[in-house]
């Protein structure tokens, strides 16, 4: 998808705003958990999730393989708490193939 920087900017604004919508552990990424996260993005194009680990690099690749399996965007990420984007059309495009 790629973002540009402009935009990754103006989505990470809106983001400030928003409150974790999902909590997930860094250890346990289960078919469930990720059809938790795309149901989210069923009303919503950004969502905040806050992954439980104290493992920095942990928490990032948990956000990264995230980003990669629902599939989405990873905005940012700052601590625990990643950023993730996924447009409405997409969300549609990939609603029937959520099989992971």
């Amino acid at each position: 998808m790629g973002l540009s920087s402009g935009r990754r900017r103006e989505l990470s604004a809106k983001g400030n705003r928003l409150k974790a919508h999902v909590i997930v552990r860094a250890d346990e990424l289960s078919d469930a958990t990720l059809a938790h996260v795309r149901q989210a993005f069923g009303t919503k194009e950004l969502i905040k999730i806050r992954i439980s680990t104290d493992d920095r690099q942990q928490c990032l690749l948990t956000a990264q393989e995230l980003a990669e399996r629902i599939p989405c965007e990873l905005v940012q990420r700052i601590g625990r708490v990643a950023l993730l984007y996924r447009p409405a059309a997409q969300a549609d495009d990939t609603h029937n193939t959520q099989g992971d």
